[in-house]
């Protein structure tokens, strides 16, 4: 296909395409960033935390396993201490590890993290008969799964 060629010119090879930005765009060092704050220490996974809960009224387990099937029933043990609860879930875009945390009955979070991807942490939500979809809040970068009842 000859989208990028003026008829004029039909025999002369084409041009490509470039970006051109009135700011630096260091795209070597932006896997990390938040765009909020632009600190690059802060992963997908504590941005999520940061919007979600405070600090103080958060519990982390982690799990190490790499087996996905240990990690499956990791989650299936997880999810099934408070099936109707809202779970948040998300990860770190292009690596295996993920997050899940849930409401924990006294006003805080409880979490873990998992050391699978999010999109097979989601494939599992989903095999566990939860909906997950992205909330309301237009700024969330996680994704809210509920029981399908």
């Amino acid at each position: 296909m000859n989208w990028f060629r003026s008829k004029a010119n039909s025999n002369s090879e084409t041009t490509p395409l470039t970006q051109k930005s009135h700011q630096p765009l260091n795209l070597a060092n932006t896997k990390d960033l938040d765009p909020n704050n632009l600190n690059p220490q802060e992963t997908d996974i504590n941005h999520t935390l940061n919007q979600i809960v405070d600090k103080n009224n958060l519990v982390i387990g982690e799990l190490k396993s790499t087996s996905t099937n240990e990690m499956n029933e990791s989650v299936t043990k997880f999810v099934s201490r408070k099936p109707t609860n809202l779970f948040v879930i998300d990860g770190e875009k292009d690596v295996d590890t993920s997050i899940i945390c849930t409401e924990d009955g006294n006003g805080g979070k409880t979490c873990l993290k998992l050391q699978y991807n999010s999109i097979q942490l989601f494939k599992q939500m989903q095999k566990l008969e939860y909906f997950c979809s992205l909330p309301d809040d237009i700024n969330a970068t996680y994704f809210e799964c509920r029981k399908i009842q």
